[in-house]
């Protein structure tokens, strides 16, 4: 027996999955590249033994990702402010590029997901959602230190911002900064060599944040890691999860009280047949040899009238639940089980089939609906 499938029991959604990869420079080595002066020359361009010359690949990803200057229509991959685009998009003469699979990233790599190690220097990265790869410690950029005033000056934004350090103790590492109010934060270290300083957290007074330093960028888009003011490095490890849209159908199938009452099962049916003969089929070559079948002609198919168990004495008809259902509301009475459900389009051409974990028996003056999900 077939029904239509009303449009209104026909329901669509999407939605995002996503799957953590873990990947070494062995699934993809990084790759550094550097700004030259001229034009292209291969003797004089580094081939990083890849077939990727660093001439090339430094000028485009620059003219790609670091040239839009706040220009949103032509900017690539999403940022905090466009206004403050300089900043969040720092460029240098020498950068580090990993490049992970499209495979291994799906649409797109999920937003706050990646952490990238350093196994080289022992630094680790971790991206803000914009875009943005941080150390996961706050890194600032020093830019002054008057050891009279106890002034420090930390370059944020491309600004000078001026903060007071009015005791630090190196023991308990207990640095009390001032800006307008008074915080303790935990101070992790300080190189004068390079001009940075870590904390334990991110300075923050009243409504004045101080970002900590950019080291890079991670373009979710094209599976793209950029470091562009890091350490040489070329051992690493990188955390980060994959996006895939899933498309899931839902349908409401249902068997009203008169319908799907006749069992389809060979067992619970008599079949007359008219006539059988052979028939060989035609050769179809790297796919099935010529064969001879069996064409059965079916005259009649009609309900077996009462059955008889296999153990014991038991016997039934398909009128039991009629005569006893109003004694025996809850008893095992011979009915339909449905035990599959399938799909056709409008061409009579099945497009899935669903299989129940169990059968379910079909009473016949009772209706029963199923809900049908796949993904496509």
């Amino acid at each position: 027996m077939f029904k239509q499938i009303p449009y209104s029991n026909i329901s669509t959604r999407r939605f995002k999955v996503y799957k953590e990869w873990f990947l070494d420079q062995s699934d993809a080595s990084v790759i550094p590249a550097s700004n030259e002066v001229g034009l292209f020359d291969l003797d004089t361009s580094t081939n990083v033994g890849n077939g990727i010359y660093t001439h090339t690949l430094y000028h485009s990803i620059k003219t790609k990702y670091y040239s839009a200057n706040g220009n949103v229509i032509s900017q690539f991959g999403v940022m905090y402010n466009p206004a403050d685009y300089m900043v969040e998009r720092l460029f240098s003469d020498q950068i580090y590029v990993i490049q992970i699979p499209q495979i291994k990233y799906g649409e797109q790599i999920k937003k706050r997901s990646v952490t990238l190690v350093d196994n080289d220097n022992g630094i680790t990265y971790v991206d803000d959602g914009f875009g943005a790869l941080r150390t996961e410690l706050p890194r600032y950029i020093l830019t002054g230190w008057n050891i009279n005033t106890q002034i420090i000056t930390f370059l944020v934004n491309g600004t000078t911002i001026e903060v007071t350090l009015s005791s630090l103790d190196l023991n308990s590492g207990i640095g009390t900064f001032t800006l307008g109010t008074t915080e303790d934060r935990y101070v992790s270290y300080i190189d004068f060599e390079n001009n940075t300083m870590i904390t334990n957290t991110p300075l923050f007074f009243n409504d004045v944040g101080l970002d900590s330093a950019i080291f890079g960028n991670v373009f979710y888009d094209d599976g793209l890691i950029v470091m562009t003011d890091s350490l040489a490095f070329s051992n690493y490890t990188v955390d980060y999860r994959s996006t895939q849209t899933i498309h899931e159908t839902e349908i409401l199938v249902t068997a009203d009280r008169s319908e799907f009452n006749y069992s389809q099962n060979p067992s619970a049916v008599d079949v007359v047949l008219e006539n059988s003969y052979d028939f060989t089929t035609t050769k179809i070559t790297n796919v099935s040899p010529a064969k001879t079948v069996k064409i059965k002609e079916v005259r009649d198919i009609t309900q077996k009238s009462s059955f008889v168990g296999t153990v014991g004495t038991g016997s039934g008809t398909w009128n039991d639940y009629s005569a006893n259902v109003s004694l025996d509301p809850t008893g095992s009475y011979l009915s339909t089980f449905i035990t599959t459900i399938g799909l056709y389009d409008s061409d009579g051409e099945m497009i899935a089939v669903a299989k129940l974990p169990k059968p379910i028996k079909k009473l016949p003056d009772y209706n029963v609906s199923f809900l049908v999900r796949f993904d496509n």
